[in-house]
């Protein structure tokens, strides 16, 4: 319940990642904001 997992393809295989880890090469805007927004929710200490 601490972190927000993102499914991401490596070597033909599934992996959660925690998004606060991520870092995408060429994201969308909306992309951009989603992380963005998941990164200030964890700096301000918040939990679902």
């Amino acid at each position: 319940m601490k972190e927000m997992l993102v499914l991401v393809g490596f070597a033909g295989r599934k992996l959660g990642v925690p998004l606060i880890q991520l870092d995408p090469v060429k994201p969308g805007k909306a992309t951009r904001e989603a992380m963005d927004d998941w990164r200030y929710w964890v700096a301000m200490g918040y939990v679902f």
